[in-house]
């Protein structure tokens, strides 16, 4: 332990006593100082008069414990700077009254030892921070491990604030009258090894006033025995002794390509055949699995591997007939991922093994607090926690195996998918790796680890291969005395595979696989790589070849990692698997060159380039101007404004998707999304910008990698409200005039193209009636339907619906009027009604006379009634009954009726023709005068249709018929027979050919039926078709053949 004198922040080099008797220490030092005493010492002392206070100084803590020390109150208060461990079985006492002030960051750490912390009501020790004005997170945790001599370990009367709370990891400490103050985490948290108790305890103003407890299994015996602050089980379930089947994580977050390894386990060794436990995944898509794992004779678990494909969540379920089932819950997740390295180390029985967490990008402020889940906590210790500090990529933190055993270690962050790594603990034994690959006639270096140092003498270590002319190695391995691992060569010979077995006295022994095979080590995608700083990029590493039993671990290394960055540095490769399980993340920092090296002992090495150019520019572009107009409450349309990709000064495509991150700068006044991304290929991406309160404000777009752009000016305007629709004159007899309510936004380049943010309720209603109730209200329908009151336009629309102002009750104007609360009210232009003048108009279309073929009747668009209102065409409110006669009756027929319907202008009429000769129609209705049109009644023509021009002797023509045609109708070939009629055929020479006698023409149809010539003998010869009141129609020659 070190001491040292502080004042004001200053560093003194006095050792440090009672502050109490410095003042007569001084003067008696003085008197001695005759050029005797040292310089230095002459320095403190005079130091010391100057103060008149014994709270000055504090004595600082540092650095490792490992002896007996008590902290006491008479040298009270004590600086703890670092992270202090306490180790070497040592105790360390703090007297009642204590007061130890933690610096920033600064941690404790008891390893191994006691701690006895025991004040008294009137004489509490208080361990708080070192900062002016304190705050919760100022330092890190005090946390307890399994070397913790909890018999011994006794907190009581004890204040502990301002930190990150206290982790017990399987100890059983007592903890009395303690409070735990103002901590940025957890009051404490325990694993499910740890039995801490005690009494009068108490936590207030913590993120979370608790004691938190993870999911997972406790498999021996613990108490929770501490009262006056609640046990908190934060998620998950909590299993009380090892169920007969479990499958560990009990919950991951997974990034798309992950291959995940999870564990199944039984609370039994398998028995001689084995156990075969079936696997599902609820949704494959997401992440799969294999169908079935089997737990090997004598074994109690067996490693799953899970395959994260497609965004989404599934449940990863084990199941057994008789010993039931289990589930591990998987998140694919779109996020960066952990790492966590070394991935499958082997640590010994209370010895602490370095591991380290990387996160893919430098920690933001804060930092970033990654938990590290245990799943066996009585075979590892593991902290609960670590906090990787601002600016860094990764920290460092200590495991400690506790028994033989494995613990899959899990390590989740928020907005990080998750990383694993399967700790092998082991008493005092020697370490192979799972495998070992050489390429025949080349040679690879292997280190064999032991997980205690070896003795005094040093540790021989024999080294037997299975099968000999594969490879050679050496007959032994020497690792020096104290020393933990030593390295020998393998030289590949011929292709195959074989074991490696070491042993050595006192240990136990290892295997390893050992693969003589050329494997090479690639990239997906494999080519180099070129990037713009501060920009990343996401490779999986390949083998050429599946990865032998044991799997492979690749080392990933930046030459110059300035330059460029890459996390994890270390990815695993799966048994029979040629992708890496993580994904490796490459981060461009500086403008320059460099290389990756992945690399494996015994496969072939791959070197990547790193091209990183300076980074490129972002700028924002208004089309058709400097300046962005929005309307309050609506958003622009997207073309209006986009952020293009700036590469040297020229818009251009990249190679890769920009992420690009927006805000209003005054988030009051408008609203950007949070993010646009200009896609790969391509070099702009558009932007909606919504308008919330008025005013001017400005845009900013920023991506990782690239120089911000320039502010765009951005400025938020009431829109403005216009009619459409409107009939701006109407008549007592209008129908209901349908309109809608739409806005605009004056200055903005696409003015009509601005929709509304959220629904908006338009109050519509009527005004400036002269005379008053002109009109009675707005309905919700042409017909029917509901007086309203309100409109609305809906979200992502610029306009309302149509709605219908009622029918004119009498002449007058009136106005449309409509408002949006708070935000823009219109009227519209004045709408004219006029008294109603209703007439009657005969129309033939194309002409002024209707002409109708005797017998037949005329085509209804060829004659219709027309409704006039003030002498207009118009669309009436009410339908019209229409009053027809022929004046001569003999000559044509109308129908007695026709009706011209509500909302529209006309009626059509068929008019038949009677007896040769001309006449008129009248049309007449209730209120309007009686109207005239010509109509001629003429005889009409047949026309024969289908008539062979030649036949041979015997054969038949089976489609000959007659249709009509009337001359000087529009549609003269579109007259039909009122009634049935005759029709006559005769044959001009019947030797030669012979017809049908006679056809029906039906009524109501444009033709007759049909009538067969037969040809009879070679010559020719005519039909003629005929009919009472028709001009008859003759053939040309129809000619006979032999």
């Amino acid at each position: 332990m070190q001491y040292s004198v502080r004042t004001d922040g200053s560093v003194g080099v006095c050792r440090r006593a009672n502050p109490l008797r410095w003042q007569v220490l001084a003067v008696t030092a003085l008197a001695r100082m005759a050029g005797v005493v040292k310089a230095w010492l002459a320095a403190c002392l005079a130091l010391a008069l100057l103060l008149v206070s014994p709270a000055w100084a504090q004595t600082t803590l540092s650095g490792t414990i490992s002896s007996p020390t008590i902290l006491r109150a008479s040298q009270s208060p004590y600086l703890m700077q670092g992270d202090v461990v306490l180790d070497g079985d040592a105790t360390l006492t703090i007297e009642p009254g204590v007061t130890l002030r933690m610096a920033p960051g600064a941690s404790f750490l008891l390893r191994k030892g006691a701690l006895q912390a025991v004040g008294t009501p009137d004489k509490p020790i208080l361990i708080t921070s070192a900062a002016t004005t304190p705050a919760p997170g100022d330092w890190r945790q005090w946390r307890m491990t399994a070397g913790t001599r909890s018999g011994q370990t006794l907190l009581d009367h004890v204040t502990i604030e301002y930190g990150s709370g206290m982790v017990i990891e399987n100890a059983a400490p007592s903890i009395n009258n303690t409070a735990f103050n103002h901590h940025s985490g957890p009051a404490i948290g325990i694993d499910l090894a740890s039995s801490p108790a005690g009494k009068g305890n108490s936590a207030k103003g913590n993120s979370l006033n608790a004691i938190t407890v993870p999911s997972g299994t406790i498999r021996s015996q613990v108490i929770w025995g501490m009262v006056g602050i609640p046990y908190l089980v934060q998620q998950g379930l909590i299993q009380i002794g090892q169920a007969p089947l479990s499958i560990e994580p009990a919950r991951l977050r997974l990034s798309p390509g992950v291959v995940a390894m999870l564990r199944v386990s039984l609370n039994a060794p398998a028995p001689a055949q084995g156990v075969v436990v079936d696997i599902t995944s609820s949704v494959p898509s997401v992440a799969s699995a294999v169908s079935r794992v089997t737990v090997a004779p004598g074994q109690t678990s067996a490693d799953l591997e899970v395959q994260a494909s497609t965004l989404g969540a599934t449940r990863i379920t084990a199941s057994h007939a008789t010993l039931g089932l289990a589930e591990t819950q998987i998140e694919v997740v779109n996020l960066p991922s952990l790492g966590l390295v070394p991935g499958s180390p082997t640590v010994g029985v209370n010895r602490p093994y370095p591991m380290t967490v990387s996160l893919p990008a430098p920690a933001p402020v804060g930092g970033v607090n990654v938990q590290l889940g245990n799943s066996d906590a009585n075979v590892l210790s593991v902290p609960s926690s670590v906090l990787v500090p601002a600016g860094q990529q990764g920290a460092s933190f200590e495991v400690m195996g506790l028994a033989d055993g494995s613990s899959r270690l899990t390590a989740q962050a928020e907005g990080h998918a998750s990383a694993l790594a399967t700790v092998s603990v082991r008493g005092k034994a020697l370490v192979l790796p799972a495998s070992v690959i050489v390429a025949p006639g080349a040679q690879a270096s292997v280190t064999i680890e032991t997980t205690e140092p070896a003795p005094t003498e040093g540790l021989a270590v024999s080294l037997v291969l299975e099968q000999s002319g594969l490879a050679q190695v050496p007959a032994s391995v020497h690792i020096p005395a104290g020393q933990s691992k030593a390295a020998f060569t393998v030289a590949g010979q011929t292709l195959g595979m074989t074991r490696i077995t070491a042993t050595a006295a006192g240990y136990q022994p290892a295997q390893a696989m050992l693969r003589v095979d050329a494997i090479s080590l690639n990239t997906d995608p494999a080519a180099d790589l070129v990037m713009n700083e501060e920009l990343t990029r996401v490779l999986r590493v390949q083998l050429s070849k599946a990865a032998p039993q044991g799997g492979v671990t690749v080392s990933v290394i930046s030459r110059d990692p300035a330059v460029a960055g890459v996390s994890p540095a270390e990815v695993f490769i799966p048994q029979g698997q040629i992708y890496g399980t993580t994904p490796i993340t490459v981060k461009a920092l500086a403008v320059g060159q460099t290389v990756l090296d992945f690399a494996s002992p015994g496969l072939i090495a791959k070197a990547m380039k790193v091209d990183v150019k300076a980074k490129f520019a972002l700028r924002l572009t208004r089309y058709g101007g400097s300046k962005l107009i929005v309307g309050k409450g609506l958003y622009s349309v997207s073309d209006e404004l986009y952020v293009e990709r700036l590469v040297n000064g020229v818009v251009s495509n990249g190679a890769d998707a920009v992420t690009v991150n927006l805000r209003c700068v005054a988030e009051e006044i408008c609203e950007t999304p949070a993010t646009v991304t200009i896609p790969a290929g391509q070099s702009r991406a558009y932007i909606n910008v919504g308008g919330l309160e008025l005013g001017s404000t400005q845009i900013e777009a920023s991506a990782e990698g690239a120089t911000a752009a320039a502010p765009m000016p951005v400025e938020v305007i009431l829109p403005q409200m216009r009619f459409e629709g409107l009939d701006g004159q109407r008549s007592t007899v209008s129908l209901r005039d349908n309109f809608y309510v739409v806005l605009s936004v004056p200055g903005a380049y696409w003015s009509e193209s601005q929709y509304a943010i959220k629904p908006m309720t338009v109050q519509v209603g009527l005004g400036d009636q002269d005379p008053a109730g002109v009109v009675t209200g707005i309905y919700s329908a042409a017909n029917g339907g509901s007086l309203i009151s309100q409109m609305v336009i809906d979200r992502g629309q610029r306009g309302t619906g149509w709605v219908y102002v009622e029918r004119p009750v009498s002449a007058g104007t009136y106005r449309v009027q409509a408002q949006v609360q708070g935000l823009v009210e219109s009227k519209s232009n004045v709408q004219t009604v006029v008294a109603a003048s209703q007439a009657l108009r005969l129309t033939r279309y194309g002409g002024s006379k209707l002409i109708v073929g005797k017998g037949l009747y005329s085509v209804s668009d060829e004659l219709y009634v027309e409704r006039l209102v003030n002498g207009v065409v118009s669309n009436g409110a009410d339908a019209v009954t229409v009053n027809l006669r022929c004046v001569a009756a003999e000559i044509c027929e109308t129908p007695a009726t026709v009706t011209i319907p509500a909302g529209q202008s006309r009626a059509y009429i068929n008019v038949g023709g009677l007896e040769l000769g001309s006449t008129q129609i009248e049309a007449s209705a209730a209120g309007m005068d009686s109207i005239y049109i010509n109509v001629e009644t003429v005889a009409p023509t047949l026309r024969l249709q289908s008539v062979p021009a030649s036949l041979k002797a015997g054969q038949k023509a089976n489609s000959i018929y007659v249709s009509a045609e009337v001359p000087g109708a529009y549609w003269s070939t579109s007259q039909y027979p009122s009634n049935p009629l005759t029709i006559t055929f005769t044959s001009s020479v019947p030797s030669i050919g012979n017809v049908t006698d006679t056809v029906t023409w039906n009524a109501n149809t444009g033709s007759s039926t049909y009538a067969t010539f037969t040809a009879v003998a070679p010559g020719t010869t005519q039909i003629t078709a005929s009919s009472p009141g028709f001009t008859p129609a003759t053939s040309a020659s129809i000619t006979v053949n032999p």
